[in-house]
């Protein structure tokens, strides 16, 4: 949770980059292990909070939300597609195989359905995209689950920080308590 404290203050100190720090976080949840270990969609409703309370158009934040949730999975969709197996028996990956079987049994029990669903699964979100490359499913198929599972992720991430910042808002409450009332203890 340090990081995301963190990650927040610099934000509230800086809202200039929330729409970068969103779009980045939404791409690295797609990314295997860093997908596992940033918070990713908890900082992205946080610093939607805090850039609206900035001034910051809720419009830019969906937008940089749903662009790295795509290129993000997209890149790990591509990693899969040019490594192959490889991929999978090297650092760091090769450091987490009990993912790469739970990723892989995702893939096999919900096929073309796997990539839109893991958007939304904790822990083999940022494998799946990944291990769809691998088993070469069609980029036709990979795309259109990966957008629409996009379009659907960001809204629902980013849109209770923007509801978040206008209760604070309405209730009169400061950046800080705004920052406080954000952050999982």
């Amino acid at each position: 949770m340090k990081l995301v404290a963190e990650v927040t203050e610099f934000i509230a100190a800086h809202p200039q980059y929330a729409c970068w720090a969103i779009f980045f976080l939404a791409l690295s949840e797609a990314i295997p292990i860093v997908g596992t270990v940033v918070p990713g969609s908890t900082l992205v409703v946080a610093i939607s909070a805090l850039a609206t309370r900035a001034n910051i158009a809720p419009w830019l934040l969906l937008v940089a939300a749903t662009m790295g949730a795509i290129i993000g999975d997209g890149l790990s969709y591509w990693l899969g597609q040019r490594y192959h197996q490889e991929i999978l028996h090297r650092w760091p990956i090769n450091q987490f195989p009990q993912l790469v079987v739970r990723s892989e049994a995702f893939f096999s029990r919900y096929g073309s359905a796997s990539v839109f669903l893991a958007r939304f699964t904790a822990v083999v979100r940022a494998f799946v995209p990944l291990i769809a490359g691998i088993l070469r499913m069609p980029a036709r198929q990979f795309y259109a689950a990966n957008i629409l599972s996009a379009v659907i992720w960001a809204p629902a991430h980013v849109f209770p920080g923007v509801m978040l910042a206008i209760v604070a808002s309405l209730a009169g409450a400061s950046a800080e308590r705004l920052l406080i009332l954000g952050l999982p203890r």
